[in-house]
């Protein structure tokens, strides 16, 4: 077991890098600190006092986060187009071909007020089908809902030096993102 002193260290390091300003800080060592030598009741009075009063509302605090989650989900679609656009865009031969291609899950939707909603981002007159190069394939790897796929694509990953999968994909390095879209969700993402 460490001692108290290479403890506190430790302790004091991981504070540094979880940008906590200098009372949250002092706080949790406070609490830490107490941990040891206070009767469990006394470290609970330590952190309510960190964490502040509890919420007169939870169901408030509910609504707040879905209000948040709603926004990054219109977000997430504000650059999308219907099956109708896609099929016009793809120069379609049928109405069908848009949906046909969201159910063999070459394409990537999501529904939205009753109707399909496809990412812009995947489209690449050069690639095959029209999208880009390698998607389909990652599409499959991915075992996550259209939304989360979505959010995974297009946002940073440390594995890709902070670049996102669409842009690597556009890079040709498919094989890279569809290695790493078979580990997410499994703790790796």
């Amino acid at each position: 077991m460490a001692s108290p002193l290479a403890f506190a260290v430790t302790l004091q390091q991981q504070l540094e890098r979880c940008d906590l300003d200098a009372p949250a800080q002092e706080a949790l060592l406070k609490a830490v600190a107490s941990a040891g030598r206070a009767p469990v009741s006394a470290n609970y009075d330590v952190l309510a006092e960190w964490l502040g009063d509890t919420p007169p509302n939870p169901a408030q605090l509910e609504f707040e986060a879905l209000q948040a989650r709603f926004a990054l989900r219109r977000e997430l679609l504000a650059h999308t187009i219907s099956t109708a656009q896609v099929n016009d865009l793809l120069a379609a031969r049928s109405r069908q071909t848009a949906h046909d291609r969201i159910k063999a899950g070459t394409l990537l939707a999501v529904r939205d007020q009753g109707h399909w909603r496809l990412p812009t981002w995947q489209f690449d007159p050069d690639g095959p089908d029209g999208v880009i190069d390698g998607l389909p394939e990652v599409l499959k790897a991915l075992q996550l809902s259209d939304l989360a796929k979505i959010r995974w694509l297009q946002r940073p990953q440390p594995v890709f030096s902070g670049a996102t999968p669409i842009e690597l994909l556009r890079q040709g390095r498919h094989t890279e993102v569809v290695a790493e879209a078979r580990q997410v969700g499994r703790g790796q993402d």
